[in-house]
């Protein structure tokens, strides 16, 4: 430990209230379980795709060592050229898919209690916190009560929201389970009476520690926590103190920069990654103290209309654009210089300061991410209602005279603790539908074009074209957005329009261009591109374009599906075939690399294997009409009589009322940029005949 005095240990009979542990912990569990038992069926959401479910490193199958050792590596498609990527997290989910697959429940649960244990382990922290030499004699006497109060306050802050109802969050939950954990145990080793304690805390610490760090980078400011603790809270902020602190700097520095750079590339090309954003570093720096200042206004008055999933905010250009750029850096420099003045005399409310200060270091300022994000606060706003819990408690104190005035007093105190239930309630209501989401991030951030591109495509799934193309065209006229790669999403989306719905080619092309304008070499413009000029027969075209594309998208399925998909067009079955592996390897839940192997297959005249790649696609994609059809002229060439049966049956209600012929040479017309050109002829002879054989063998069973 830093120093070679041992502090005061807590006597066996001061410890607060231990008794009244098991009744703070329960009723945490009970008022949690009410706040956020409406998450539990919510949907999933943004990131929680590609890192969760269609991230195939987490789909656990087994719980052997070959089985976990991909989920260490995140979303790196290959394990052995990725970099361990929050390890601990990413197995979390793996174990949440091998017991219940993609079933949501199971991973809101799995965060619920996650976020009930962080609130146990902070309760126990500031409890035992107050019961330092330091802090006894003036919070000691009500250390429970105030750790319980700065407990509530924290868990049901609406701002926990989106750390604790979207699966994927569960990376800031975790870490900050992890770094409340480690400060509580290091808090014990410190005041322990015997050596076995105080190993056993020690190694608890160390333990709680790699949890923080394996679940999420923000968690590297735990080392700097510590010492900051030791510094204020133990030993005091003297310069004696800060004379021996200074000899062991190098510790936390060492474990900072070590476990950062041994769990992930987190920051591997930082300063190349600003190419993507519309501010420089500069700029970022100079808007986080308004953020800062945002944060706590959220904190303290977390009304509905403040709080939404992708907020709106001007960058700040200079100091004085926006006019509040400037003030807002004073603010924020003088709080944590009187932080630093004042922490001998108020050592609590400085540690209490710094500690909101230093934990939005990671996210908040250098590093080139998103600008705003309400999860960031999980772990800076442990402690940001401690000082509030005691005002709150001396408050009520105050007026121990009058028992009738207390009493409504403290009434009035569990109105607002409900109000602010009801208000984080409220919003887990919004945030478990993904439609109500971004219905709501539209309401409150209008001018953004992401939530609106995101609203479109809930239009568009759910058959509303015209709402779909209206948000579209809002969000390409707005063309505003944190994230360069963002910009033309908007235009692409126009262009999948034009290209599926409209059928309109030439519309289709002019948006998919514009996109790649937007945002160069952008992938899925690319493939969009491409699947245009196949479907207007223009084959040398799109091969030229993947020539052109191709070298620099390897690893890209959108790309990959499309240079198979035009080496099927060309004649190269084989050479599809290796194509569509690398993109099965890439994204294994789309069905187009299926849909092109089972062609590919089907020209080499190996229909079972064909078949096989066919049935993949249909599991993939249920209503998949050219699927059906693939496997009826597949399974009657196999001679499959009972297969053949139950898919001419399924194509018949795919189909809907639309006569048998017609539906076929539509989608015949339509094949240009599809792997399968069904041949109606020949399908209707096959469908009807066995339909024909089916109805008679039922009316001979039903006769019999």
């Amino acid at each position: 430990m830093i120093g070679k005095e041992n502090v005061e240990t807590t006597h066996a009979g001061d410890e607060p209230g231990r008794c009244r542990y098991p009744f703070a912990a329960a009723s945490l569990l009970v008022v949690l379980l009410i706040v956020y038992g409406n998450s539990f069926f919510g949907e999933w959401h943004f990131d929680d795709y590609h890192n969760i479910v269609d991230n195939r490193n987490v789909h656990l199958q087994g719980l052997t060592w070959q089985d976990i050792r991909p989920t260490f590596y995140g979303i790196a498609v290959e394990p052995q050229g990725g970099h361990v990527s929050r390890p601990l997290s990413y197995l979390s989910f793996g174990l949440n898919y091998f017991f219940g697959g993609t079933d949501v429940f199971g991973y809101h649960v799995v965060n619920f209690l996650i976020h009930v244990a962080a609130a146990v382990f902070l309760f126990l922290f500031v409890c035992r916190t107050l019961k330092l030499p330091l802090l006894r004699d003036r919070y000691g006497d009500r250390a429970c009560d105030i750790a319980l109060l700065a407990s509530f306050l924290w868990a049901i802050s609406p701002l926990q929201v989106n750390a604790v109802a979207i699966i994927v969050q569960r990376m800031a939950a975790m870490a900050g389970l992890g770094y409340v954990m480690a400060l509580y145990f290091f808090v014990r080793a410190r005041t322990a009476e015997t050596g076995g304690i105080r190993w056993g805390s020690a190694a608890c610490c160390a333990a709680s520690a790699l949890l923080a760090f394996g679940s999420k980078e923000n968690a590297a400011m735990l080392p700097v926590s510590i010492v900051l603790f030791e510094v204020v809270l133990i030993q005091g902020a003297t310069r004696e103190t800060l004379s021996r602190v200074l000899k062991f700097s190098w510790i936390p520095l060492a474990l900072i920069i070590g476990l950062v750079f041994l769990f992930s590339d987190f920051l591997s090309g930082i300063f190349q990654t600003y190419e993507v954003r519309p501010f420089t570093m500069v700029e970022r720096l100079l808007t986080a103290p308004r953020i800062l200042i945002f944060y706590v206004s959220l904190l303290l008055y977390p009304i509905p209309s403040r709080l939404t999933f992708l907020h709106d905010i001007d960058v700040s250009r200079t100091l004085f654009e926006p006019w509040a750029t400037l003030p807002a850096m004073l603010a924020v420099v003088l709080v944590a210089v009187a932080a630093v003045r004042y922490a001998r005399r108020t050592p609590l409310l400085s540690y209490c300061v710094l500690f909101f200060l230093l934990n939005h270091l990671i996210e908040g300022t250098a590093i080139p991410l998103e600008l705003i994000f309400e999860h960031r606060n999980y772990i800076p706003s442990m402690l940001f209602f401690v000082p509030v819990a005691i005002v709150v408690i001396r408050f009520l104190d105050h007026f121990s005279y009058n028992r009738g005035l207390q009493y409504f007093l403290a009434g009035g105190l569990a109105l607002l603790l409900a109000f602010q239930g009801h208000t984080t309630f409220e919003r887990n209501d919004i945030v478990r539908s993904d439609l109500h989401l971004w219905l709501d991030n539209v309401r409150k951030a209008p001018n953004l074009s992401r939530p609106r591109i995101n609203l479109a495509r809930h239009y568009y799934e759910a058959g509303m074209y015209d709402d779909a193309y209206r948000e579209l065209k809002t969000a390409e006229d707005l063309n505003r957005d944190t994230n360069l790669r963002q910009i033309g999403l908007a235009s692409y989306n126009l262009g999948v329009y034009y290209l599926y719905q409209a059928k309109d080619l030439d519309r289709a092309e002019q948006k998919f261009r514009k996109a790649l304008e937007r945002f160069p070499g952008h992938p899925f413009s690319i493939g969009g591109l491409a699947l245009v000029y196949l479907q207007r027969g223009e084959v040398e075209r799109a091969h030229a374009l993947m020539q052109k594309y191709g070298p620099g998208h390897r690893n890209n399925p959108e790309v990959v599906n499309a240079c198979a998909l035009v080496l099927l067009k060309q004649g190269d079955a084989g050479g599809a075939l290796r194509m569509a592996a690398r993109s099965m390897n890439l994204k294994w839940s789309s069905p187009q690399p299926w849909e092109i192997a089972g062609e590919a297959w089907r020209r080499l005249g190996q229909w079972q294997k064909a078949a096989q790649c066919w049935e993949e696609a249909l599991r993939l994609n249920p209503a998949n009409p050219r699927a059906l059809l693939a496997l009826v002229e597949l399974y009657d060439r196999l001679q499959d009589k009972p297969a053949l049966t139950r898919t001419a049956l399924r194509c018949l209600a795919v189909k809907g009322d639309a006569p048998l012929d017609e539906w076929l040479e539509g989608l015949a017309r339509d094949s240009g940029a599809a792997a399968y050109a069904p041949a109606p002829g020949t399908l209707v002879r096959i469908i009807r005949k066995e339909v024909c054989s089916e109805l008679t063998r039922r009316k001979g069973r039903s006769d019999g």
